[in-house]
């Protein structure tokens, strides 16, 4: 289960998915890179972990119309939503809201912050 809230008061700023894709919630990077050296070795720069890089890409069946125009409407009201699911509860920016086919709905989350640590 995931739920998607306002960050402020608002009536219907909340929407419940039942049953979101998981191999868009899961996954994550450290923040390295990797640099070739002359000696045909690699220099690797490693500055760990930051819930800040992840992106959120939920992709679910609407449980209606009424849910499908309500997160609609929430995208374009708020810079900012709040999405909570087995891993944590997260603030993030928006992305695009768009039919990903076969009658599911594709929303991205670009975390800004984790919200329970």
């Amino acid at each position: 289960m995931l739920i998607i809230t306002a960050p402020v008061f608002d009536l219907d700023g909340r929407e419940e998915i039942k049953s979101p894709a998981l191999p868009g919630l899961i996954g994550f990077e450290r923040r390295n890179s990797r640099v070739a050296t002359l000696d045909g070795r690699a220099a690797i720069n490693d500055f760990g972990y930051s819930d800040a890089d992840r992106v959120l890409d939920i992709r679910w069946r609407p449980s209606g119309q009424a849910q499908a125009d309500n997160i609609s409407r929430m995208v374009k009201s708020y810079s900012r939503l709040i999405v909570s699911f087995r891993e944590g509860c997260f603030i993030g920016a928006p992305g695009p809201l768009s039919s990903a086919g076969d009658g599911e709905l594709q929303l991205r989350i670009l975390v800004e912050r984790r919200l329970d640590q």
